[in-house]
């Protein structure tokens, strides 16, 4: 059963989880009320880690904003316990799909656009184990 795993807790440390630097596709789009004519924009991740990501955008994105985020992060779908993962191509080229809220926004001086910090608040439960296995592969070879 895919159960998602809510992030209520407020973050007491910064950087508490190890992050990866890794360039992948994000595609962002705002959570808000009515749901009209919602764009998704692309944008690229920076770093990663097991409760949020960091990315460049051309867009402004407020702190306090709620956004569905589509990362395309290629591998980490290897990780699902599902059985649908062994026999689904679909399944195995699926973004990682998350609601994350963006904690801090900056603009970057001499490229342009922005930087925005995200901590997720809900992805489903499956996911997030397969997201984590991921990131602690990842992280055992840069040591």
């Amino acid at each position: 059963m895919n159960m998602k795993i809510n992030y209520d807790e407020s973050t007491q440390c910064r950087r508490c989880f190890p992050r990866i630097s890794k360039r992948v596709p994000v595609m962002v789009s705002m959570l808000q009320y009515p749901m009209v004519d919602v764009e998704e924009k692309q944008a690229v991740t920076s770093d990663m880690a097991e409760k949020g990501i960091c990315f460049q955008t051309t867009e402004h994105y407020e702190q306090g904003s709620t956004l569905k985020l589509a990362i395309n992060l290629y591998g980490w779908q290897n990780y699902l316990q599902s059985t649908a993962s062994l026999l689904d191509a679909e399944t195995m080229s699926k973004p990682l799909t998350a609601i994350g809220e963006v904690v801090w926004s900056r603009e970057l001086d001499s490229k342009g656009g922005y930087e925005v910090g995200i901590e997720f608040k809900d992805i489903y439960e499956d996911d997030l184990k397969a997201f984590k296995k991921y990131l602690a592969l990842v992280l055992s070879k840069t040591k």
